[in-house]
């Protein structure tokens, strides 16, 4: 299955897991391979957490995950009317 679908998966951090989780992921990561597994990291205590922000970066990570960057969800966003006289060809 590797040759025909290669991973793809850099790393993958879990925050803010339910408890409940921790039993559904026993499960599932039995059937995932070495490499994957890895790859997969649950953030449970401050130094997961110190960790995990120095590694994906403070400035890009929104601030409720511990980073400076100011989160606006796509909803939320509004463009400027667009200026048609300005893309007309002269």
């Amino acid at each position: 299955m590797q040759a025909y679908y290669p991973e793809r998966l850099v790393k993958l951090y879990i925050l803010h897991m339910p408890r409940f989780f921790v039993s559904v992921w026993r499960m599932v990561s039995r059937f995932l391979e070495k490499a994957t597994l890895e790859k997969v990291v649950i953030v449970t205590n401050e130094e997961e957490q110190k960790d995990f922000v120095k590694e994906v970066g403070e400035e890009v990570l929104p601030e409720e995950y511990g980073g400076q960057a100011k989160f606006v969800a796509l909803q939320d966003v509004t463009l400027p009317p667009l200026d048609y006289e300005s893309l007309e060809m002269e």
